[in-house]
This record gives C-alpha cells, sequence and structure tokens, in this order.
C-alpha cells in the first residue's frame, strides 16, 4: 500500500547545476561549483544537484583520482558545500572521490541546510566496461574505487528522497527498492557518457514512470580534453508519470524548475502499481532454476 504523503509539504524548488569537471583543477571546480550553489540559491532552490565527480574525473591516468582529488568526508570539499548549504538554507549533494582510509569511493554526501552531514552514500553498482568498442579503450571503475554496501534514502520536509550515482540507473531493483522505502523522488548525479544519450533519458523515464515518483538527474557535460571521453549532459527532472518537466541545454548551466511532490501521490491513487506487486512471482521459474 503507497504511503500517506498529504501531510508533508508538495512545492519541492529544484536546482541541477550542470558542468564539466577539468582535470588538474580541482580548486577550480570546487568554485564552479560554489558559484553555481549561489546562482541556485539566488532563484530560490532549496535543494541543489552537482554532479558525478564534480571536484576532477581522474580518467586521464591511473592516480590523480587518489593523489590530487580524493579526500576524506568530512573534508574540505565537503566543509566548501557544508558552508554554502547553512549560507543559503538548502539541500545538497553531488559525488566526489572519497578517502577512507586505504580505501577509495565514488561517494556523494547528502548535506542538510544547517551544514550537517546527514548521510553519504557510495555508489554501490561500478562502471566496469572493459569492451565498450563506442568508448575506447574501455573504463573499468572497481580499478579505482570499491563498492558502496548499501542503498540511502533521507527524510526532508517533502517526504523521503533517495540517492543514486550514474550507473545505478541501469539496475531497476535499487530504485524499485527505493520506492518501497517510501522515497517520493530520487536523485541520480551522473557523468553518463555521451554514446548513450538515448539510454539516459529512457532509463530515468522507465525508472520514474515504473515507480510512480520524481527523478532528479544532474551529470557533466561536453568533452574532457584530457581523455577525450564526452558526456550526455542533458540533466532533467522527470515526474511520475515519466513527462520531463525540465531539461538542460548541450552547455554548462543551472536547470531550476518546481517539483510537485503532491503528484506521486494522485498518479498512486489513479493506479497503485506498487500496491499491485506481486512480489512472490518475481523469482526464476522452476524450469530455470532446474537448468542452473
Amino acid at each position: 500500500m503507497a504511503r500517506d504523503w498529504s501531510s508533508r509539504e508538495s512545492a519541492l524548488p529544484v536546482a541541477i547545476a550542470q558542468f564539466l569537471a577539468r582535470e588538474g583543477d580541482k580548486a577550480g571546480n570546487v568554485e564552479r561549483a560554489l558559484a553555481l550553489i549561489d546562482g541556485a540559491a539566488a532563484g530560490g532552490a532549496r535543494l541543489v544537484v552537482l554532479p558525478e565527480l564534480f571536484t576532477g574525473l581522474g580518467y586521464a591516468d591511473a592516480t590523480s583520482y587518489r593523489t590530487e582529488i580524493a579526500e576524506p568526508i568530512p573534508g574540505p570539499t565537503f566543509d566548501a558545500l557544508a558552508g554554502r548549504a547553512r549560507r543559503h538554507g538548502l539541500y545538497l549533494t553531488g559525488s566526489y572521490y572519497e578517502r577512507d582510509g586505504d580505501r577509495f569511493y565514488n561517494a556523494a554526501p547528502f548535506i542538510g541546510p544547517d551544514g550537517r552531514l546527514l548521510g553519504v552514500y557510495r555508489k554501490t553498482h561500478l562502471f566496469d566496461v572493459p569492451d565498450r568498442v563506442d568508448i575506447p579503450p574501455g573504463i573499468v571503475e572497481s580499478r579505482k574505487v570499491s563498492p558502496g554496501d548499501r542503498l540511502c534514502a533521507f527524510d526532508t520536509p517533502w517526504g523521503r528522497i533517495g540517492l543514486t550515482i550514474c550507473v545505478d540507473l541501469r539496475f531497476a531493483e535499487v530504485y524499485r527498492t527505493l520506492a518501497l522505502d517510501g522515497c517520493r523522488a530520487i536523485i541520480c548525479v551522473s557523468a553518463f557518457l555521451s554514446p548513450r544519450l538515448d539510454h539516459w533519458e529512457f532509463l530515468l523515464r522507465a525508472r520514474a514512470t515504473d515507480n510512480q515518483l520524481w527523478l532528479i538527474a544532474g551529470g557533466q557535460v561536453g568533452t574532457d580534453p584530457a581523455s577525450g571521453i564526452a558526456f550526455a549532459g542533458r540533466s532533467m527532472t522527470v515526474d511520475p508519470w515519466g513527462v520531463i518537466t525540465a531539461q538542460a541545454s548541450d552547455a554548462e548551466t543551472l536547470v531550476a524548475t518546481t517539483l510537485d511532490l503532491g503528484l506521486v501521490a494522485a498518479v498512486r491513487g489513479r493506479w497503485d502499481l506498487i500496491g499491485q506487486r506481486r512480489p512472490e512471482l518475481y523469482r526464476p521459474a522452476p524450469a530455470a532454476r532446474a537448468a542452473e
């Protein structure tokens, strides 16, 4: 049965910061992010979403991600973000390389309007594609970072909001689990690659439609001159019917819009997909199991 969200606030002003993180310029990337946060706050945003790996991609070589970019959470970049969240009274997230002892993660802190760390989501599904002919010579993210071991969602005045990173989008179970956990919206911070721009749009629309909730998806845009890898951009918000309600152009920009979170209950009330699930059927058929 769908949860009753009628007591929650409905109008959520959001802004998605879309830009390209320049290799070898961590300080400049952070300053660019802070300036975009200031612009989003000036426009009234209460939630600001930065891209995946916004402090630096670390794609051009095998070591800079850990020697020059990665840092603990909390750490200097977190402190800068928390200061902006506190100054403007907004929620804030985006991912960067986290160093935790001798391990590294692609991690997204979720920061509250008082600057407090509400939690950290470590990317659970890593981008390991050594044989993709459209991304020569392939990418194996697990050579750099470890996978996280749990999904994350956070309570806000607008209800529960889930947090995912990039390739998580290709795993429907992630989004269904967050929906069953009561999420009204799910954030996807990304550096989605441009050869699969078509996948970016239809996966976002499918995840929103299947789970009857909002998707807030932001990413990097343009071509990284150091590695030659290009990113899709097209940051967007998608409503519970799968309709794109705001979308970025193919440039560095801010996408600002207001989400009607009340639409979640309205759509689920018209067709209760969550309530009509039959989990007892969702397992391999007996013949398939016997053949394994």
